[in-house]
């Protein structure tokens, strides 16, 4: 009880300092604790979950072709892949035993508008429907996942129904809620569209749903900006693939805009065949096209601001502890340093080393495990929300392993700085307490002269005594 009263007595006399010290703990405990959390996040994100995806694979024009674009030169159709083409890669993954957990497609051509029905939105350079295939553009799908990978964009259905691909809504469509407005159309609405290559080729389609894009930005040239309106992502109308095919308006052996532009979507069951299958196939895919995932472009997009924050919390990893550890060296040695004449009168008094020792310690181990505590039990709670507004939704949770770890780093910082603190006590030495001051100085000359008087004295008092006795 001696012991930790002193040690209390001492905390409360330089309360500044005993608080900077648990304040300096708690951040080194909450920032490392958090560090490891993002860290740990990161790597399973980038290595157990990126793994475990199951990606789709898309042959797409690559960017340089792609800007080559002229969608009122109709011979640029020409640069569409054939099913032939799509055959042969699917030859790739039978030959190399490569597991295909599905293959989807979708397709898509321009179509015209009709007097008195549907009119697109109009774009900012536009020519006539005889050189451009139309104002708007026909997209279908085989199944909601290829839906989802889009190239023009995710898109959500915000009114009425998605698509039937089971064939249910063989006349169904989708149009975009731009385009519904600007032509007063609600779901359930009949609209009617005519062939790129003949216009007197019509079809009447029902509205089943109306849909926003999830990304508010679109492709280059494909929003307000496009020249043509067909490249308009808002004047796209979507349909199923039997509903395309029942029309048979498209040509692929067409030199105009009839011939459509197929994408077929190859699933795996697995990353590893995926990377099989894109290593395999890489010599037959013409040089204006590549291979990529949507699965996997999604994903990396999803973890960017994860990886982010994990480069800048690299150094903060380190930093954080460094520097604490540091300061917290730097308070403890400034808490015991200049405490010699307590120290001394303490030992002269019959207070022992040890005692002493242990009353130091306790002055550290007080605020520092007060600190890491407040701070370990901080970061438990709060790195999984904190990580997560930092690194846009992804999840940075801590584990009971990475809280152990934790207290094992804490434990040990704490018990070099209690050692450190009461080493102070154990080698303090005795004689410093009774060192000469200023002031107090006794030079040799002066001793002697002291010495003289003394003994002048003692012979006056014994001729005093001489003289009292006769």
């Amino acid at each position: 009880m001696f012991v930790l009263r002193n040690a209390w007595a001492a905390l409360m006399r330089h309360k500044l300092r005993s608080l900077l010290t648990l304040l300096i703990a708690l951040v080194a405990a909450f920032g490392t604790l958090f560090g490891w959390s993002v860290q740990q996040a990161n790597v399973t994100a980038t290595t157990t979950d990126r793994e475990a995806l199951a990606p789709a694979a898309i042959v797409r024009m690559k960017a340089d072709q792609q800007s080559k674009y002229n969608g009122a030169d109709p011979t640029w159709a020409k640069n569409y892949l054939s099913t032939e083409t799509y055959n042969n890669y699917y030859t790739v993954a039978t030959e190399n035993s490569i597991q295909l957990a599905n293959i989807n497609a979708s397709s898509s051509f321009p179509v015209r508008q009709t007097k008195d029905s549907i009119q697109a939105i109009a774009g900012t350079a536009d020519q006539d429907a005889s050189k451009t295939g139309g104002e708007l553009t026909l997209k279908s799908f085989t199944s909601v996942e290829t839906a989802r990978d889009n190239d023009l964009g995710r898109y959500s259905v915000v009114e009425g129904k998605h698509l039937s691909y089971s064939g249910s809504a063989p006349k169904g469509a989708l149009i975009s809620k731009a385009l519904a407005d600007a032509n007063k159309l609600k779901v359930g609405d009949e609209f009617t569209i005519a062939s790129p290559a003949d216009a007197s080729k019509t079809t009447t389609l029902t509205v089943r749903g109306i849909y926003e894009y999830v990304d508010a930005t679109a492709p280059t040239g494909h929003g307000s900006d496009a020249k043509l309106s067909k490249d308009n992502r808002d004047n796209a109308i979507y349909i199923a693939y039997a509903t395309m095919y029942d029309l048979g308006w498209g040509n692929e052996s067409a030199s105009d805009w009839s011939k459509p532009n197929l994408s077929y979507v190859f699933e795996f069951s697995s990353m590893a065949d995926y990377e099989k299958f894109a290593s395999k196939v890489a010599s037959k895919i013409d040089k204006k096209y590549e291979l990529s995932s949507p699965t996997i472009t999604a994903y990396e997009k999803k973890t960017a601001p994860l990886t982010a924050l994990d480069a800048r919390m690299g150094v903060g990893v380190v930093a954080v502890p460094a520097v604490s550890g540091v300061l917290l060296l730097a308070l403890v040695l400034l808490a015991v340093v200049h405490r010699r004449e307590e120290l001394g009168f303490a030992l002269a008094s019959g207070v022992t080393r040890g005692r002493m020792a242990w009353q130091f310690m306790l002055e550290t181990f007080l605020p520092v495990v007060l600190g890491f505590a407040i701070g370990l039990l901080a970061a438990g709670f709060g790195s999984g929300p904190l990580g997560s507004a930092l690194a846009g939704g992804y999840a940075t949770p801590v584990t009971g392993a990475l809280v152990w770890r934790s207290v094992w780093v804490s434990l040990g910082a704490l018990i070099v700085l209690m050692i450190v603190a009461g080493l102070r006590a154990v080698f303090f030495r005795t004689p410093t307490l009774f060192a000469a001051r200023d002031g107090w100085t006794v030079t040799s000359d002066d001793a002697a002269v002291a010495h003289d008087t003394e003994d002048t004295g003692s012979a006056a008092d014994d001729n005093d005594v001489q003289e009292a006795k006769a």
